[in-house]
């Protein structure tokens, strides 16, 4: 798998020497100034990416584009920050399309749960089966452009309870938010819907049973301390995170500059698909480190999940016309790949 992305990877460069050669000149001494909100603390992983992304960004533009990069509720909360891309108040964030799926529906089929079963399936998706494209349209309808997806490796269950079975999660509070939360309550749990970076406080005061997020956090958020168990499978292998642009603050940029940040962008992409399960394996080490057990459920109870879930699959495609290519998107392409 990991041959295969860097290949893909070193095309994207090749490309981007061959077409960029003769675009960027000297005259163009234009600067704009990229403010970007990342909704994820710094020490985490996705933090981690967005300072490539920036410093790729500086280095394809040659210092035309400045990112300045802002923390957690620095600029604007987390719930707001779509918003406040859209209405050009900042340049850009970096966050997770759950939290709007309110105003996109259209993001809710990248949190369907088993669709692509790795980092490299996710890529294949987006970039070559035209997910990106879709999700794209859906998102300039509100005067936002979908730079690149960020793969921040599997996302589940991690939780102060033992669950062998789905039962077990009858009656259990857990942080879920948009279909996960749905999934939840098609087992039988109750979903709290809280910002990922409140975790912690949430699982510490009993506020939560448990969390559905990124398994990597257990390290990052230092969640080993608040949680006893993690849960195998996760429902998203891998979840995924993404840059959002103003889109008027990328139309006026010239070709050469847009075409750096897709490079860039799309870089970004590719090394948090190679990142992703080194992520998943140093959850998991960590979690045995710091003796929260790691439980997996049986195949027929995994086989009960999906089936749980099929329904979901076709109400959301009911979202919108986008919404409906999107899902058969996702599901030609899993046929194709023998895994529906």
């Amino acid at each position: 798998m990991f041959k295969r992305l860097m290949a893909m990877c070193f095309v994207v460069c090749t490309l981007a020497f061959v077409i960029g050669v003769g675009i960027f000149s000297p005259a163009a001494a234009k600067t704009y100034d990229l403010r970007l909100q990342c909704v994820y603390p710094e020490t985490s992983h996705g933090g981690e990416m967005v300072k490539k992304f920036a410093k790729k960004v500086n280095e394809y533009t040659e210092g035309q584009i400045k990112v300045k990069i802002f923390w957690p509720n620095q600029l604007v909360s987390l719930r707001k920050a779509y918003d406040a891309v859209s209405n050009g108040m900042i340049e850009g964030v970096y966050s997770c399309s759950l939290y709007y799926s309110g105003t996109v529906p259209e993001v809710k089929t990248e949190f369907l749960p088993f669709t692509w079963r790795n980092p490299e399936e996710a890529a294949d998706i987006y970039f070559e089966a035209g997910y990106l494209d879709l999700l794209r349209e859906a998102n300039m309808k509100h005067n936002v452009y979908f730079l690149s997806p960020v793969m921040v490796a599997t996302m589940g269950c991690m939780t102060k309870f033992p669950v062998h079975t789905l039962a077990d999660f009858k009656g259990k509070k857990l942080r879920a938010v948009a279909m996960d939360a749905v999934v939840l309550k098609l087992m039988g749990g109750a979903p709290v819907a809280i910002p990922g970076t409140e975790n912690y406080q949430a699982l510490k005061r009993g506020t939560v049973d448990g969390t559905i997020y990124p398994l990597y956090t257990i390290e990052t958020y230092k969640l080993y301390e608040v949680v006893d168990y993690v849960i195998l499978p996760g429902f998203h292998t891998p979840a995924v995170t993404a840059f959002y642009l103003n889109l008027d603050f990328w139309k006026k940029l010239p070709e050469n500059l847009k075409f750096a940040l897709d490079r860039a962008g799309h870089e970004v992409t590719l090394l948090s698909c190679m990142a992703s399960d080194k992520w998943d394996k140093e959850a998991i080490a960590s979690a045995h480190k710091h003796n929260v057990k790691v439980m997996t459920l049986p195949e027929s109870e995994v086989a009960k999940a999906r089936k749980l879930c099929v329904p979901l699959w076709d109400k959301v495609a009911k979202g919108s016309v986008l919404s409906q290519k999107a899902v058969d998107l996702l599901k030609n392409y899993l046929k194709a790949k023998g895994a529906l």
